[in-house]
This record gives structure tokens, C-alpha cells and sequence, in this order.
């Protein structure tokens, strides 16, 4: 399935007015339930690129060399390549991990402190989507629509331009469809895509989110920290 959505996926970029690309860093948690240092938190941020699962991929290699990290991955993008979303959705549903909608604010999160309300619209959303458990920091956005099918767009990490073909729209909700269902997430959020166009965006209600089981309010703890 992954190969044929990857196909249609390719050429999409969910268009954002933002230029830095989606880094990641380990921060510091301090949270009750934690034997010694508690696991460090994933944190990512900024716009997503085509090779992001690889890129992420790497970034947990390396990071579990010389740490503890957690299966908890915060995320704040505005969205960007949707085959690089996809892919890190693949990625991070393969390794279990929770995916949480949040800003970190800055030093340790704790049960009461260290993010709020952060963004994930876009193709943000099918990284959302590939968390093994899903959330969102009270007070943050998820927002989606159409694939953005425009002449050029540039990659946000490589810089290399990209000329997008002619989209066949209804392929595409087809992929998303077969997308959303592997993850157990309401194949009806690939109509409400579908239904937005790509220069306008559709905002998802905290009920909206419930039924499609895509994510829920969190409450940061030490068993959402824990590998």
C-alpha cells in the first residue's frame, strides 16, 4: 500500500508560508513514575521535507547511541512534502511512538510545564496520524486540505526544486483513504481534505478530532514518557 501511496504522494506539497525545515532535538522531561533520569522527548519542529522518515530514521539512531529516549515525539509543522509525511507517519507507527501536537516553551516538560499550544496542519497531519496514540496540547491546531499542486516548490531541506505533474485528485483521496484507514484513523478526514481547497484551511474542532479518532487532549505523564 505504502508503494502505490508514495506513487500519487510524490509530487504533493501541502503549501505553508515558512521556510526552515523540520529539525528535531531530544529535550529533558521531569515527570513522576521515573526510575532515575526520565527518558528524553522527542521535539520537532518546522516544515517537513520528502526524505523525512529517513531523516528521522537517522536523527533516533544516533540519538539512542548516547541517550535514553522515549516513545514521545512532539510535534509543531505547518506541514510540507507529503510523501516525506507519510513516510515519517510509517516510521513513527513502526516504532510505536506518541505523537503529541505541542510548542516546547523551552527547559524541561514536566506534567504541568514545558509546552502549549502548538500547530499541525497540513500534511503535519498524516505524521499525526502515525502515532501509535495521538494527542494534542489544549489549545493547538490541526488543520487540513487539498494537496497544493502549484508549478515549482522547493524542498525545504535540500533546496532542490520540484516541477509537480497533474494531479488526479480522486487518486489521491484514494491514497489518503487507504492511508488513514491503516492507521485506524476515520477515512471520512480524507473527505473533509478533499472538500477544502489547497489556498484555504480547514480547521478540525476537538469533536471533529474525537470521532475520527485522530488525536485527543493530553495529559503529559510519566507512562507517555516511558520507551
Amino acid at each position: 500500500m505504502f508503494r502505490a501511496c508514495a506513487g500519487i504522494f510524490l509530487f504533493l506539497f501541502s503549501a505553508s508560508a515558512v521556510n526552515a525545515s523540520l529539525s528535531y532535538r531530544l529535550v529533558d522531561a521531569e515527570l513522576s513514575g521515573c526510575r532515575g533520569a526520565c527518558p528524553k522527548i522527542v521535539v520537532a519542529t518546522g516544515q517537513i521535507g520528502q526524505m523525512e522518515g529517513q531523516n528521522f530514521a537517522a536523527f533516533m539512531e544516533e540519538a539512542r547511541r548516547a541517550h535514553v529516549v522515549s516513545s514521545m515525539l512532539v510535534i509543531d509543522s505547518p506541514g510540507g512534502f507529503n510523501v516525506g509525511a507519510a513516510t515519517l507517519g510509517l516510521v513513527v507507527r513502526q516504532v510505536k511512538m506518541t505523537v503529541v501536537v505541542g510548542r516546547h516553551l523551552g527547559g524541561a516538560i514536566t506534567s504541568t510545564s514545558g509546552l502549549t499550544s502548538g500547530t499541525c496542519a497540513s500534511a503535519c497531519v498524516l505524521v499525526l496520524s502515525g502515532g501509535a496514540n495521538r494527542f494534542f496540547v489544549p489549545g493547538s491546531r490541526v488543520g487540513v486540505h487539498r494537496a497544493h499542486t502549484g508549478p515549482a516548490v522547493r524542498d525545504p531541506v535540500t533546496r532542490d526544486g520540484l516541477i509537480n505533474g497533474v494531479i488526479d485528485h480522486n487518486n489521491v483521496k484514494s491514497a489518503y483513504t487507504s492511508y488513514f484507514r491503516r492507521m485506524g484513523i476515520g477515512t471520512k478526514l480524507a473527505d473533509i481534505m478533499d472538500e477544502t481547497p489547497s489556498e484555504t484551511m480547514r480547521w478540525l474542532t476537538v469533536g471533529e478530532m474525537s470521532s475520527l479518532r485522530l488525536a485527543r487532549d493530553v495529559t503529559i505523564s510519566s507512562n507517555r514518557a516511558r520507551r
